[in-house]
């Protein structure tokens, strides 16, 4: 099947140029960002999974280290390497950039400084299209690959359908993995739904409402995403307009599951999550005290029943930090905590 795409023109910005290409099976879409010295290690690590008919969407969300070359570069190479060059306007908006560009029944996602470990696309886009029913496919990462600090996260592979989906996914606490880039998804999940722009932790936010469109889930055990530690990033910085999203979602995450009657084990468990992250604002030097005052009241509001601390699963550490957090305020635990700052 043949249809028109638009495809950003790299010699002038704000143009774009129409080009006829082959719809994809796949399309891996990759934002980048000066990440010159990692992103033709990135781009090998997809041209090398053996999909047919896979499309690679190079988002240029206004490089000026020499990666627009690069991404130029790649696609005169390489025939299924398409490149959109636009002025920056930050991880989400460029990944958004790329869904409406793409033309795959199947889209994937891939920061510039990660990779693909050999085969994790083809085996479980295999497995995908041998059941028709399955929107979205969910394998292993490496978390901090190549640092002293890593480590995988797995799955035993299980097929999740229908109406428990999502309490199985707040039960198994995926919340502690939104990650956007080690999964395919169907592309009609993306229906109505893209990154919020302009702010960090944006996985976040999609995750839980991707996961609640979906009529079957596969977690899987094949390949594997190799996910670099990068301390320049964003998210490794401990500034309050950067680390207050994550919170922000985890507590209307929250809110949410409390108005779905989730098991009040599983709530708990969020709850104390929600707590970690709240600790975390209170320790940014640059904190909003008005901020967190009224989140440390919003909180203690949405605590479940006391006894559930100790029917959570929580460790030691983090039954005794939510019994305080229960008997001496939310905020008086937070703000104890937080008197440690974290260094900008």
């Amino acid at each position: 099947m043949i249809f028109t795409k638009l495809h950003k023109n790299s010699n002038k910005a704000g143009c774009f140029t129409f080009l006829n290409i082959q719809m994809a099976r796949l399309s891996v879409i990759i934002p980048v960002y000066n990440t010159l010295s990692s992103l033709e290690r990135c781009i090998r690590s997809v041209l090398s999974q053996k999909v047919t008919d896979m499309e690679v969407i190079l988002v240029d969300d206004g490089s000026d280290d020499g990666s627009s070359t690069l991404c130029d570069a790649m696609a005169s190479a390489y025939s299924q390497v398409h490149v959109i060059h636009r002025e920056n306007g930050g991880l989400s908006a460029a990944r958004n950039t790329g869904i409406e560009a793409s033309s795959g029944t199947w889209l994937s996602f891939i920061d510039s400084d990660d990779e693909f470990s050999p085969d994790t696309l083809s085996a479980n886009l295999e497995w995908l299209e041998s059941n028709p029913g399955t929107d979205l496919i969910e394998f292993p990462v490496n978390v901090h690959y190549g640092s002293p600090y890593s480590y995988v996260l797995s799955f035993k592979p299980e097929t999740v359908e229908g109406g428990k989906i999502f309490r199985h996914w707040i039960d198994s606490n995926g919340y502690d993995h939104c990650y956007a880039c080690n999964k395919i998804y169907r592309r009609e999940l993306f229906e109505n739904i893209r990154f919020p722009q302009g702010e960090s932790f944006e996985d976040a936010a999609v995750c839980p409402r991707i996961i609640e469109k979906c009529r079957s889930i596969r977690y899987s055990d094949k390949g594997c995403y190799l996910y670099y530690r990068n301390e320049g990033g964003i998210t490794s910085r401990y500034h309050f307009r950067n680390q207050e999203p994550l919170f922000r979602h985890h507590i209307n995450l929250l809110r949410h599951i409390t108005d779905e009657n989730h098991q009040a084990a599983a709530r708990m468990r969020l709850w104390n999550r929600c707590l970690n992250l709240l600790t975390d604002l209170y320790r940014c030097q640059d904190a909003r005290k008005t901020y967190l005052k009224g989140k440390s009241r919003a909180l203690n509001k949405l605590k479940p029943g006391f006894t559930f601390i100790f029917r959570s699963g929580l460790s030691s550490g983090q039954i005794l930090k939510s019994v305080s957090a229960y008997m001496l305020g939310v905020r008086f635990v937070c703000s104890l905590l937080g008197t440690k700052k974290y260094p900008i």
